[in-house]
């Protein structure tokens, strides 16, 4: 008896739905994925590093709307944020920050779509699936703000963990 019921319990455990969350310490943070023509710093993708240790992306990609491999001795210093941009100079002229990486390839859909971080040996890290509609903050659709994390310890696929950034141009 006590084994049918372990048994039972076992299958209905594994029929439950299950999200594959990504586990990864680096997650994004902050995108810039549809700004105004004025802002001529294009598109960004900003990473976070919520671990104090740093973590070596050496060899990382970002996957989907965008593709950018991450070149041999890039590291992500704990506690700290990394930039990868359409157009890196044009970042670093516009926002004043050093280290900008890129340029990335393809461009951000401004209606929404799925950008995923990927380590070394292409496991998800972290997934964002973006979009211009509710529940997703519609201040970041071309008004020049930035989807923003709420809480950078808060899971990146989560609609309700983003909002439209305070600043226009967000705080790359």
């Amino acid at each position: 008896m006590s084994r049918l019921i372990f048994t039972t319990l076992t299958a209905a455990a594994l029929a439950l739905p299950c999200a594959a969350s990504p586990d990864s310490v680096v997650v994004f943070n902050e995108v810039h994925y549809n700004p105004t023509a004025a802002q001529t710093a294009g598109e960004w993708i900003e990473l976070k590093n919520q671990n104090n240790v740093d973590v070596d992306l050496s060899g990382w990609r970002l996957d989907g709307g965008v593709d950018f491999v991450f070149p041999a001795g890039t590291v992500i210093r704990g506690g700290k944020h990394l930039v990868v941009a359409a157009k890196p100079a044009a970042l670093v002229a516009a926002a004043g920050i050093a280290g900008v990486l890129g340029p990335f390839t393809n461009a951000l859909d401004n209606d929404g779509e799925s950008v995923t971080l990927k380590n070394n040996n292409g496991r998800r890290m972290d997934e964002i699936a973006y979009n211009d509609k509710q529940p997703w903050p519609p201040g970041a659709d071309g008004s020049g703000a930035t989807l923003a994390k709420v809480d950078e310890l808060q899971n990146s696929e989560l609609p309700e963990n983003w909002s439209a950034s305070v600043e226009v141009g967000g705080t790359p």
